[in-house]
């Protein structure tokens, strides 16, 4: 499924044509090439396992940023990425942090970069996660 797929199957739209997720409204814009081409350098300079960087261009490719918080080449992502953490944070949603966690090989849904929401083998399968239950408890209309 495409990230676009899965916001049509779990997320209620507004009049300005958003998504419509947990009480905010999330706009899909594509990363621009230059976004794409600075986010692979990104990649590249935190040495980023590639078939992560892999996943999360294409990711970056539908939607430049995971719920309008960081656009796809902004440091920022790379906040929480040192020796003994080396965690992409992807963004927020209130307070709940969504990274990718290189030590674990895991995607993770917490507070303040924690995993206690959850853990995914891929971001996809988070953010359905993600999602599916705003859908399931009426949070996403």
């Amino acid at each position: 499924m495409t990230v676009k797929e899965l916001f049509e199957k779990y997320c209620g739209k507004s009049e300005e044509d958003e998504y419509i997720c947990r009480g905010h409204c999330v706009r899909l814009e594509p990363a621009t090439d230059a976004e794409l081409n600075g986010f692979r350098e990104l990649c590249r300079e935190y040495g980023v396992d590639r078939r992560v960087a892999d996943e999360l261009e294409d990711f970056y490719s539908q939607t430049n940023s995971l719920f309008n918080y960081f656009v796809c080449n902004d440091r920022s992502l790379f906040e929480w990425w040192q020796d003994d953490q080396r965690a992409i944070w992807l963004g927020c949603l209130d307070d709940e942090s969504f990274i990718y966690d290189a030590a674990a090989h895991k995607y993770a849904i917490g507070f303040a970069g924690s995993n206690d929401g959850g853990e995914y083998d891929s971001l996809m399968e988070m953010l359905e996660a993600y999602l599916k239950e705003g859908w399931e408890n009426g949070w996403n209309e």
